[in-house]
């Protein structure tokens, strides 16, 4: 009987530490929007040759990419569609397509205050890495 009594007591505790591992888990989850803000882009073609093909610059609210510093204009014109967004852990995901039919992909991680990652053109049969840093007139990887 003695045996049965510490396996329910076990059991007891451990349904009262599952039970507590999801509210402990919900306070350590990442706010929304912490990546929110303008970020300066630096892109390097490694294959092929298609420089500038991403913008300079990009900007995030709540989590989705909403528009280009740099580029504005490009945007305002119709000569440029943008559509991304950042996940919980930093994991950014973008596609780029400009009215010229070129097509650009990039995604990788957003970390505090800079992130880096590779991206890739299927139209122009080029690709390379990204380098990024929160706002100012500063270049990435500087």
């Amino acid at each position: 009987m003695r045996g049965l009594g510490i396996f329910v007591f076990g059991s007891m505790m451990a349904i009262g530490a599952a039970q507590a591992a999801p509210r402990e888990s919900a306070s350590a989850a990442p706010e929304a929007g912490r990546y929110d803000g303008g970020w300066v882009l630096e892109a390097r073609t490694t294959v092929g040759s298609c420089p500038g093909l991403l913008p300079d610059s990009i900007e995030i609210r709540g989590d989705l990419l909403v528009g280009t510093q740099a580029g504005a204009a490009a945007l305002a014109a119709g000569r440029m569609a943008h559509w991304g967004y950042v996940e919980g852990d930093g994991a950014i995901m973008t596609r780029f397509t400009s009215q010229g039919g070129h097509i650009v992909r990039a995604h990788g991680n957003l970390r505090g205050s800079a992130g880096q990652g590779a991206w890739s053109s299927s139209t122009d049969k080029c690709g390379g890495t990204w380098r990024a840093h929160r706002g100012g007139a500063q270049r990435a990887g500087n």
